[in-house]
């Protein structure tokens, strides 16, 4: 028996999520429900989907259509209330980042979950590039020794120029639907990818922003200093306004690593003598081309805990902590 699947929001990321579940055999997608009648029937006829709703018709969708799982990919302010339904319809979500836009959000979501059995993913597909998990290994394993500090540069040239919209409506410069500028918006990959490679972070020690590309008035470039538990200090460098770059820097006391997320030859590394390590060596040799985009995995694994009823992650702490990493650094800015 497959699993009765939705998407609630059929922009682009939608459309990604939506092309994951058609390529898995173990579900299918019985409705699709959008802003406009337009979009949500372009969808259907896409990927074709049954039934459709437009407007504020995913409250039926979740109410009529017994779905087994949900893929919330609406705007960011929509996300915890959409979530909030789905659970209370009994159906598993797979939530786009943000999960939600402020603490009270987070609390309400993480309250309801308590009193159901449900499964609940984090849409943070970065961990699902293959070599990352290769990494996290190393870095167990003390191929660089002690790591006593990462930084992450991720950029693009922000919204509506790196990716053209779907949806005639712009709410990413919109600050009360966005929840915030570029940190909300790339930031929480960022923290999330150092959070499964290092550990779960401690503080945040520091915030510093401009607006220098993008007419808007929060930030659309900006640094954040932090700590993890275990000693080791963070940076994270996010922008709208560079280059498309998606960088890791690994600091260890037998050397670094830099992890390039968009080249087929992502690792560098000093010293040279690194590459007598087998890990490195096996890495440096093997084919990193993805042969299956990692959103698709994601979903893959979504649909896998499903049938087997078991929760993994990336789950709803996952999306909490990015948030709270992004609510804390706003507050160093207002505090300033």
């Amino acid at each position: 028996m497959k699993l009765k699947v939705g998407l609630i929001g059929a922009g682009g990321f939608g459309y990604l999520h939506l092309s994951g579940y058609k390529r898995n055999e173990n579900c299918e997608i019985t409705a699709v429900a959008s802003r406009t009648e337009k979009s949500a029937r372009k969808a259907a006829e896409k990927f074709n989907i049954p039934r459709v709703y437009w407007g504020d018709g995913w409250r039926k969708m979740l109410e009529l259509e017994k779905l087994d799982a949900v893929s919330i990919c609406s705007p960011n302010y929509l996300h915890a209330q959409m979530t909030l339904e789905a659970l209370k319809n009994n159906c598993n979500v797979l939530c786009e980042k943000p999960i939600a836009i402020s603490q009270k959000e987070l609390y309400e979501i993480e309250k309801e979950m308590k009193s159901k059995e449900l499964i609940f993913f984090s849409s943070f597909q970065k961990r699902y590039i293959p070599f990352i998990s290769r990494i996290k290994e190393m870095i167990k394993n003390n191929v660089l020794g002690e790591i006593n500090l990462v930084r992450h540069f991720f950029s693009h040239y922000g919204p509506y120029t790196s990716w053209r919209p779907l949806s005639e409506q712009k709410w990413f410069f919109d600050a009360d639907k966005a929840g915030g500028g570029v940190l909300m918006d790339l930031g929480v990959h960022s923290i999330d990818l150092l959070r499964y490679l290092i550990g779960e972070y401690d503080r945040v020690e520091g915030y510093s922003h401009n607006t220098t590309c993008k007419k808007i008035i929060k930030e659309d470039n900006c640094n954040v200093i932090f700590r993890f538990n275990n000693g080791v200090l963070g940076t994270i460098m996010i922008s709208w306004c560079n280059e498309p770059l998606d960088i890791i820097e690994l600091f260890g006391t037998k050397g670094m690593l830099k992890l390039d997320l968009q080249s087929k030859e992502p690792l560098s590394y000093r010293p040279k003598k690194l590459r007598r390590n087998p890990a490195i060596k096996e890495f440096l040799e093997g084919d990193h081309s993805m042969k299956i985009i990692p959103q698709h995995l994601l979903i893959n694994h979504f649909i896998d805990c499903i049938l087997k009823g078991r929760q993994e992650n990336p789950d709803f702490n996952d999306g909490k902590r990015a948030v709270e990493f992004v609510l804390e650094a706003y507050s160093k800015s207002n505090s300033d």
